[in-house]
């Protein structure tokens, strides 16, 4: 069996790996880098970047700690040395796995020209046609750029050149207050910029529960941080002395050296030739079922590409599964000759998207899974919801970061919890243990029983949890 696969990103190369790992024959296209958005400009680049803020940041509140110290210079060039040598390190394993695993590598942009059929042009202008016996699309997003703002000047920045840290900006406006604004502007304040966010939201974190977007934005305030929230950016202009001009619906005009667009992103499907191979699409998404599988058959799409959590490891996920169904489909296929006719397959996988954590890695980070109180309750589920705060932990007062809370939801009667957000040091990475225990249907009594290692952060989880197991009856 031979998978083609378009798109060389998280999705794309852990559909390949896993695909290849099954027996498949596994064609790979990518136009640029392995490692796709989150490699090479999001992810891994910003949180280097915030690594480096965070540095800044603490010499700048040294003498809370009883240290005297001067504030961190930044020094641009060694800075985007080490992050590129992050970058290149990861995508040489990246290529590494891939030699290993047999996966052939087409280096071009690849486009559908009818059902799994693909031309990949490459960078000297010459096409080939290849074949898959099923094809997986891993196109990713691109940064969508709003259509008041020109993009060709040189003070307009998207996320890409916030990344590329190609100066250090004394005074920024970020349009978008989202998790790429915030995290951005978090590194900036940290840097010593000047910043300021304009969102068109009441509440920064657009859709987060709302105890998480309150912490988040007094802390960023704190840091220097001005906000502009339920306000639009109504025009952006470059003077003569290449100064910024934002002049928000309100009337309020902000100058600034640079403005940063981060208002998302979108999925990257133009060009990718879905007419011609007859895709139903969502505006710029493809569609697909719950088994990643469009309406063309042996037709796959992941990732970015059909919208929904637009996160690396989703897309990771997704990936994986999509080429375990794919290989599937072809055995069941081959065996029975129903190619055309895989609509209602037994032993298809499918993703469970409610176990899965999302995170912001501002000061303090943000942890979440699952769903809020309000979320819950919107659904009709009977919930109670358990805090237990930072300020009563050994360890986040020790660190200087006994800021925030771990806040449970959970069935009342059943104790299953149903969501988590986690706001303070170290959240990205303890929001794990509760993404585990809802994964596996555990309870909060289970997690209350646990014994937690004193004196850790990971303590105030299980506080909340037996907070929430007493209100939950269990």
């Amino acid at each position: 069996m031979r998978i083609v696969i378009i798109g060389g990103g998280p999705g794309g190369y852990a559909a390949a790996f896993e695909a290849a790992r099954l027996g498949a024959e596994v064609t790979l296209v990518e136009s640029d880098n392995l490692g796709g958005t989150c490699l090479n400009w999001g992810c891994v680049p910003t949180k280097t970047i915030l690594r480096s803020a965070r540095i800044a940041w603490d010499t700048r509140n040294a003498e809370e700690f009883g240290l005297r110290v001067r504030p961190a210079d930044v020094d641009i060039e060694r800075l985007m040395e080490r992050k590129e040598g992050i970058v290149e390190e990861l995508r040489s394993q990246i290529e590494a796995t891939a030699a290993r695993l047999k996966v052939d590598i087409l280096w071009g942009r690849g486009r559908l020209t009818g059902p799994r059929t693909v031309e990949v042009t490459a960078v000297d202008g010459v096409t080939q046609a290849i074949e898959g016996d099923a094809v997986i699309l891993a196109t990713g997003s691109v940064v969508f750029k709003l259509p008041n703002i020109d993009h060709s000047l040189e003070g307009v920045w998207t996320s890409d050149e916030a990344a590329s840290l190609v100066g250090l900006p004394q005074r920024i406006v970020i349009i978008g207050g989202g998790v790429i604004g915030l995290e951005f502007a978090c590194a900036y304040a940290a840097f010593g910029s000047e910043v300021t966010v304009v969102e068109l939201t009441p509440t920064v974190l657009p859709g987060m529960d709302k105890r998480v977007t309150r912490v988040v934005q007094d802390s960023l305030e704190r840091m220097g941080v001005t906000f502009h929230l339920g306000i639009s950016a109504s025009s952006v202009e470059e003077g003569d002395d290449r100064a910024m001009t934002t002049t928000l619906s309100d009337g309020v005009v902000i100058e600034s050296d640079i403005v940063m667009s981060a208002v998302g992103r979108k999925p990257n499907s133009e060009g990718l030739g879905v007419e011609a191979a007859g895709l139903e699409m969502d505006r710029a998404a493809v569609k697909v079922d719950e088994h990643f599988r469009t309406n063309v058959p042996g037709v796959f799409a992941i990732g970015d590409l059909i919208g929904g959590m637009m996160l690396a490891h989703v897309a990771d996920e997704e990936g994986v599964i999509a080429a375990r169904n794919a290989v599937t489909s072809y055995e069941f296929a081959e065996a029975e000759g129903l190619l055309a006719k895989l609509q209602h397959m037994p032993r298809l996988e499918s993703v469970d998207y409610s176990c899965i954590p999302a995170c912001v890695y501002t000061f303090p980070e943000v942890g979440v899974v699952g769903s809020s109180r309000d979320s819950a309750k919107e659904r009709g589920l009977d919930v109670v919801q358990a805090v237990s705060k930072l300020t009563a932990n050994g360890k986040a007062l020790g660190e200087g970061e006994a800021e925030g809370f771990v806040q449970i939801v959970a069935e009342k009667g059943t104790g299953r919890i149903v969501g988590c957000q986690i706001v303070g040091p170290h959240a990205v990475e303890i929001i794990h243990e509760v993404a585990l225990a809802m994964r596996h249907r555990l309870t909060v009594r289970d997690i209350a029983d646990t014994v937690h290692a004193h004196p850790t952060l990971s303590e105030v989880v299980k506080f909340a949890a037996l907070d929430a197991a007493d209100k939950c009856g269990v």
